[in-house]
């Protein structure tokens, strides 16, 4: 396909509403911060302008928590790395083993890596997200993945652990549980995810520190060698009207559908992302989407109209390209050299986890890997080249079905059961209708015939 095939596919990508960038966690908080603050000043002001000084007990509460309240609650996680492109070192592996969401089931892992015959040196691992929280054995999951070396992209309980792991290390180090549990109690957390029974302190506070270097440098995407250019790993999903270098981290790891109002967690807003996706791209071989073809739908238009001039007034000419500048200047900054060595990879394919209640979900250019291991489903593994499918069982460490459909689909299978044994009671009743016994015969004796004669001797 020629380059101009290309863009003309480009430019017919659907506009999905108003796609907007939703910011990463720590930008909510600002927002939330300056919120608090533009409250404060009220027409009285009594309570945030006040001069008094508090006195006695008041004082001594405080002055155990202020000391350090205002740098927890003002501290802000580096934002994850977008974007990992991996490269093979020395002899390229052999196959691709992608595994879904682990959520701490350590022991599934292990017995998924025999399943799939996994060799040390001639394989390589890579982890679609959520390695942690709500199973077992978090720890150990970490633990096993940093062994094997296996590639691994940040879902978003993964996240949350770094989050919490970062300011441990920050503005809580030191800090005892019940300290950490005053700033709870007093809305001094840095995010309103924080929770200290959330499971999420209990592994970032226990993790050892070469696992948790290791875990932490997991980027929100990764993009694979020559040999695999086309496809894209990811926790939730992807952006399809950005291109790759513009993808939101947040909107990468929490996303499962498209609404009017762009990306959303929720699963009853709009589409899901993969079917809209499916459509921005089209048939297997055409890219459709800016995010498949690597170029933002502004470089498409402009390739498309012959070198970015519109054909409106030279008034209106002028204001566009100094838009365009700004927009081009804001993100040459932090992916120049990214989006430099991107722009000519055709991404087509995506292999993404996250969305539990929709279980496995395979098609033609996505695959959805989350088989709701923590749930009692199956930890699954897909397989380049060959695309093949792998899993084994697991047990149901929530306590809880993942989705109400599930719950359906239980309560129906025992309906039927039910049913199905009542009606073999039935038939029982009706096949076997009480007759009389047989009668009992003499047993048989062996008497010689009539006409035998006994010989004399």
């Amino acid at each position: 396909m020629d380059q101009t095939d290309t863009v003309n596919v480009a430019h017919k990508a659907p506009v999905v509403g108003n796609m907007q960038k939703l910011p990463y966690k720590f930008n909510r908080r600002a927002e939330k911060d300056k919120k608090e603050e533009n409250t404060g000043d009220g027409e009285d002001g009594d309570e945030t302008t006040t001069n008094e000084k508090p006195t006695g007990s008041e004082t001594s509460n405080k002055n155990t928590s202020n000391a350090s309240s205002g740098d927890a609650k003002s501290f802000r996680a580096p934002e994850p790395e977008l974007l990992s492109e991996k490269t093979f070192t020395g002899t390229a592996p052999e196959r691709l083993i992608f595994i879904g969401d682990i959520h701490g089931c350590s022991e599934e892992f292990g017995k998924l890596l025999e399943t799939v015959n996994f060799k040390q040196g001639s394989d390589q691992v890579i982890l679609v997200g959520d390695l942690v929280a709500k199973g077992p054995d978090s720890l150990g999951v970490v633990n096993k993945a940093r062994s094997i070396k296996a590639w691994g992209v940040r879902g978003n309980h993964d996240d949350r652990v770094i989050r919490w792991g970062q300011f441990l290390q920050g503005p809580a180090k030191g800090m005892s549980e019940s300290e950490l549990k005053e700033l709870e109690d007093a809305g001094e957390l840095p995010y309103d995810d924080f929770e200290l029974s959330g499971g999420h302190y209990d592994i970032a506070s226990t993790m050892p520190a070469c696992d948790f270097s290791y875990f932490s440098q997991f980027s929100a995407l990764i993009t694979l060698p020559e040999e695999y250019s086309e496809w894209v790993v990811a926790h939730g999903g992807m952006e399809p009207t950005k291109p790759i270098a513009e993808q939101d981290p947040e909107v990468v790891m929490t996303v499962r559908n498209i609404g009017p109002d762009g990306p959303s967690s929720e699963k009853d807003a709009g589409d899901a992302w993969f079917e809209v996706w499916a459509d921005a791209i089209g048939p297997l071989g055409n890219s459709g989407s800016s995010a498949a073809s690597g170029k933002s739908s502004e470089t498409a238009k402009e390739t498309e109209t012959g070198g970015g001039e519109d054909d409106t007034d030279d008034t209106d000419d002028t204001d566009t390209k100094e838009k365009k500048s700004n927009r081009k200047r804001q993100s040459s900054t932090s992916t120049n050299s990214t989006s430099a060595s991107l722009d000519e990879i055709q991404f087509k394919k995506v292999i993404y986890g996250h969305d539990a209640g929709r279980a496995l979900q395979i098609h033609e250019i996505t695959k959805g890997l989350d088989s709701r291991c923590v749930y009692g489903g199956e930890l699954t593994a897909f397989i380049l080249p060959g695309e093949e499918l792998k899993s084994v069982p697991c047990q149901n460490y929530d306590g809880k079905d993942a989705s109400s459909d599930n719950r359906r689909r239980r309560r129906e299978f025992l309906e039927r059961r039910a049913l199905s044994l009542r009606s073999r009671r039935r038939r029982r009743r009706m096949v076997l209708p009480r007759v009389a016994p047989p009668p009992v015969r003499a047993p048989k004796v062996n008497t010689p015939p009539r006409h035998y004669k006994r010989q004399e001797m």
